[in-house]
């Protein structure tokens, strides 16, 4: 499963680079290539759980983008008896194969872009499973890789549809397979 996904990837990475055209807008200036945004998240229910990740990042081309963000965690369970944080960071890239698809495709009428989109986070997750387990805190790596679906909401915002696999699918792993999110990018 890994080999297929990471050579579908690989194979539309190839092609995006095949397919790049001439941008016909002016290039941004170096503080217009800086966005920022994140995603908030929220489950209720046996686990409350209240998701705020926030990101930075830097266009280094018109393709190619980069950033790095801060994972913070609330969660509160009767069940397993725990209240407490959950924190950590990441790194993410992204790669735009196709700009839009409307583009490509007249009668399918819309700017969406789909991208190659990979982030490594890394949580501390020790208050949370040494509340379950009584083990000392530790510290989980989650790389993730995928293909993202990019919605303009304005000139310069986007609504980001993220489907991504773990590579980590440990036990204690923060994320179960496929890694799906909702973000924006302003």
């Amino acid at each position: 499963m890994k080999k297929l996904l990471l050579t579908i990837l690989l194979c539309l990475f190839v092609w995006g680079l095949k397919a790049q055209y001439l941008e016909t807008e002016p290039p941004p200036t170096p503080v217009q290539r800086i966005f920022y945004g994140g995603d908030l998240d929220m489950a209720f229910g046996t686990v409350t759980q209240i998701s705020l990740s926030p990101q930075v990042g830097y266009r280094i081309t018109n393709r190619f983008s980069a950033g790095l963000g801060i994972d913070y965690m609330f969660v509160y369970s009767e069940f397993y008896n725990f209240k407490g944080s959950i924190f950590g960071g990441n790194v993410f890239a992204s790669f735009t194969v196709i700009k839009s698809i409307g583009d490509l495709i007249p009668f399918f009428g819309t700017d969406m872009g789909i991208l190659i989109y990979g982030q490594f986070s890394y949580t501390n997750m020790g208050k949370f499973y040494t509340a379950l387990s009584g083990e000392e805190p530790m510290w989980i790596a989650s790389p993730m890789l995928g293909l993202g679906f990019q919605v303009p909401i304005g000139q310069r915002s986007y609504m980001l549809l993220t489907v991504m696999y773990n590579f980590d699918e440990s036990l204690y792993s923060l994320y179960s397979n496929p890694v799906v999110k909702i973000s924006y990018q302003f």
